[in-house]
């Protein structure tokens, strides 16, 4: 039990840190940094992701791409509510990029992060994970650092190339690194840089000592054409030391894949689903009447729009999949 002050109040609380009540010296409470890079196409899991980052207990920033237009547009498509924006502990905002999109986004959003990390000597883990990506045993993060050891750092997925969904990372690794990607983004590139080729040959340019991950996610039979071959993004919630460990799930990935299998949506709780599904994507509509309603018709409504290519979209009247709902 800890006593918190807030507008003069005494607030007591019990386990895991309110992040209404937060003491001004948190980024030296903890020898570990979540960093989250997030962009503004993930808000509709940010409510869900962000808190059970903060559940870990650890310091949290948010390194954010907001994507927001020169003219014209709403702020808020591009900026977080502000229930969201108070979740974690920290945000740190980079400079516009429009060119290759979230890879350009991505990179830069890490070396400003890194701008931070720099700051506090104290944080001697840096742990890297994906805005749309959530933490269901947050309990799990110490586990994470002890498996890592002696190395430098470890991936969720790991195979040929290492995947920047996320990584954990020693401090002098993670800084290394990042420097590295400052040197490579000094010359314009069109289309710029693949984050995982990057971080790939600058962990072997800098004679880092890399740890896969006991187990990584592997596609289910489903795949017919990749089944057993590593699934970098955990499309389908395989097994994996990420998923045992800290009960890693990629909602993104899980959600578009899933739509385009027809496999059952996940669960609304990981959704914001505030206003009608105002951060919902335009084919994702009829997911929303289900959830309300439990009528499965709009369910198969929502695979039928939710193709991966415009030919094979299907738009059809709910009235279509049955003039009576479907339970």
């Amino acid at each position: 039990m800890e006593r918190w002050i807030n507008n003069g109040e005494e607030k007591t609380m019990r386990g895991i840190i309110d992040p209404r009540y937060i003491k001004n010296n948190v980024p030296f409470e903890t020898d570990t940094i979540i960093i989250s890079p997030v962009w503004y196409a993930q808000m509709k899991w940010l409510k869900y992701t962000l808190t059970s980052y903060m559940k870990t207990g650890k310091y949290v920033l948010i390194s954010y791409d907001h994507h927001l237009p020169e003219t014209g547009g709403s702020i808020d498509k591009y900026i977080p509510p502000i229930d969201v924006l108070s979740i974690p502990h920290s945000w740190v905002f980079k400079h516009l990029t429009y060119d290759a999109d979230k890879r350009n986004g991505w990179l830069w959003d890490t070396v400003y992060a890194a701008g931070i990390v720099k700051q506090f000597n104290n944080l001697k883990y840096i742990f890297t994970i994906n805005g749309d990506c959530a933490i269901d045993r947050p309990e799990g993060i110490n586990e994470l650092i002890e498996l890592l050891g002696d190395n430098d750092l470890m991936s969720q997925s790991s195979e040929k190339i290492i995947h920047t969904c996320s990584v954990i990372y020693k401090r002098d690794a993670f800084l290394k690194l990042t420097d590295s990607y400052l040197e490579t983004m000094k010359t314009l590139v069109p289309e710029s840089y693949s984050p995982e080729v990057l971080l790939t040959d600058s962990v072997k340019n800098l004679n880092l000592k890399e740890k896969v991950a006991p187990l990584v996610p592997l596609f289910p039979n489903i795949e017919k054409d990749f089944a057993g071959q590593v699934d970098h993004y955990s499309m389908y919630n395989e097994d994996s030391t990420w998923k045992q460990i800290i009960g890693f799930r990629n909602l993104g990935a899980e959600s578009n894949q899933g739509s385009m299998r027809r496999i059952d949506p996940l669960p609304s709780k990981y959704y914001d689903l505030r206003n009608d599904g105002q951060f919902l994507d335009g084919f994702e509509k009829p997911l929303l009447q289900y959830y309300k309603t439990g009528d499965k018709r709009y369910l198969y409504k929502y695979w039928d729009e939710c193709e991966d290519s415009w030919y094979d979209r299907r738009y059809f009247p709910v009235q279509f999949y049955g003039k009576e709902p479907i339970y």
